[in-house]
This record gives C-alpha cells, structure tokens and sequence, in this order.
C-alpha cells in the first residue's frame, strides 16, 4: 500500500445508520420548509401584484376621463384634430385600465412574456432606458446623500 491510499473501516455494521438516515431526514425536513417558505413567497407576490395592478388600472382609467375631459375642451376651442388624438389616447387609456382591473397575476406574467418573445429587442432596448434612468437617480441621490453627511451644500456657481 502507498502512502496515498486509506483504508476503510473494518467494521460498518449498523451503528453508523442511524446516523445517515437522521441527517437524511433533517436535509428532506429542511427542503420541504424551503419548498413551502418559496411557495409562500410567490403567492404573496402574486397577491401585490393583483392589488398593485387593479390600483394602476385604476388610475389609469381615470386618467381616461380626464383626457376625455381634455378632447371636449379642445372640440370647444375649435380645435379636432387634437381633440381626436386625445380621444384616441383616452380610449386606449381605458383599454389598458380595463385590462389591469380585471387581469390577474397569472395573466399578466404571460402576456408580458409573450410579448417579450414577439419583440425581443424591445425587451432589450427597454431594459437599457430602464438601466440607465436607474443609474441617473442613484447618481443623483448619491451625490445628495454625501453631500448631507459632509455637510456640504451644493455649489451651484463657484466665486469668482
């Protein structure tokens, strides 16, 4: 034998099963919590996400009327072709209203999806506006956040 090699036990005789079928018992009882613990988590996002819509599409509805309110104004003032486009605007606002209001979770993430998989580069050129406003407000509050703690104020125009 070289001095890379080991010798296993002579004895494995049933004292050592107990042990693994505890250990295996726990790891089963921890991946049953994990399994639940996620399954909880998902339906409370699904819930935010249902109670979070409706309330979009409620806003959204009513942003509809006031662009109704808007078009009637301008037919008013004489002016149709921009009381048509936003007549057009508040009925395609009351479209997405309606569909937020009665859309749940589960209908949303697959049309999200299937348009994603239509227009894969509108995903990506969205991702990039969505990156960059992100990265300009955490500049912003950054900047602000430093100069709060150093008690800096900002310097608009340096004395000349």
């Amino acid at each position: 034998m070289n001095q890379y090699e080991t010798t296993a036990p002579a004895d494995t005789g049933d004292s050592d099963q107990p042990v693994v079928e505890k250990a295996k018992d726990q790891v089963q009882e921890v991946a049953q919590r994990a399994q639940n613990v996620a399954g909880d988590a998902q339906i409370k996002v699904r819930d935010q996400v249902d109670q979070r819509s409706t309330q979009v599409g409620e806003q959204v509805a009513s942003s509809a009327t006031a662009l109704r309110a808007g078009a009637d104004e301008l037919v008013r003032q004489g002016n149709q072709s921009a009381a048509d486009a936003a007549n057009r605007a508040a009925a395609q606002a009351e479209r997405l209203g309606a569909y937020l209001q009665d859309a749940d979770a589960n209908r949303i993430l697959a049309d999200a999806e299937d348009v994603a998989r239509k227009n894969p580069w509108a995903v990506v050129v969205g991702g990039v506006v969505v990156g960059a406003a992100a990265a300009r407000f955490l500049k912003a509050s950054s900047s602000r956040r430093y100069e709060s703690t150093a008690g800096i104020g900002p310097t608009y125009g340096a004395g000349t």
